[in-house]
């Protein structure tokens, strides 16, 4: 693993790390650089680990989360959420944790969450059969009002950042937009401090 001392809160360590189910294949691991117990994120987009979902993984390190990102499978998704607290217990908490779906991943993230009540984020999700569950708390971080407006009284916050590409969050794809970026990564992290309390221990 290597060492990053820049953004955020604290310096990280970042690198393959295997699964704690069979067949154990490799996920990616971004957490803070100290011995220590860290609130678990555990991302997807139904794709074995990005460049975009590591890049995003070592920002929310970076504010003190162990953020996980599993191969694309729910099976390996609810694997990496247990593992929290449990075979991961040396840097993770089973009491904080929180699932992150992108895109086609969301309807995965959003049945993980929903079966452990824990919270759940989704960004630039593909809303196709989606239920978004009223027993955990969430944050939807959109570009699609139409739907979006279909799902109004769903629970959770509704941000939509309209006329914007689904990749607007990523800094590597041609809908990358840098204040929207900006403030979905602010709404992103301040969610998390809230409801896995990384603000109020510090």
């Amino acid at each position: 693993m290597s060492v990053i001392p820049g953004e955020g809160r604290v310096p990280i360590l970042y690198g393959g790390h295997p699964m704690p189910v069979a067949p154990y294949r490799s996920a990616y691991l971004a957490r803070p650089d100290t011995v220590d117990r860290h609130p678990g994120v555990a991302l997807t987009d139904a794709v074995d680990p990005t460049p975009p979902l590591k890049t995003l993984a070592r920002h929310l390190a970076r504010f003190g989360y162990a953020a996980v990102v599993p191969p694309g499978t729910k099976r390996d998704l609810a694997g990496a959420v247990d593992a929290f607290g449990g075979a991961w217990g040396d840097w993770s908490r089973a009491d904080r944790r929180a699932v992150l779906g992108i895109g086609g991943g969301a309807g995965s993230a959003t049945e993980v969450a929903a079966e452990r009540n824990i919270p759940l984020v989704l960004l630039s999700p593909s809303f196709a059969g989606l239920v978004v569950p009223s027993n955990v708390p969430v944050l939807v971080l959109s570009t699609d009002p139409e739907t979006t407006s279909s799902h109004r009284g769903a629970a959770g916050r509704w941000v939509v950042y309209r006329g914007l590409g689904s990749g607007f969050w990523n800094d590597a794809s041609a809908d990358y937009s840098l204040p929207a970026a900006t403030d979905a990564l602010q709404r992103l992290v301040g969610f998390l401090d809230r409801h896995l309390g990384v603000a109020a221990a510090a």
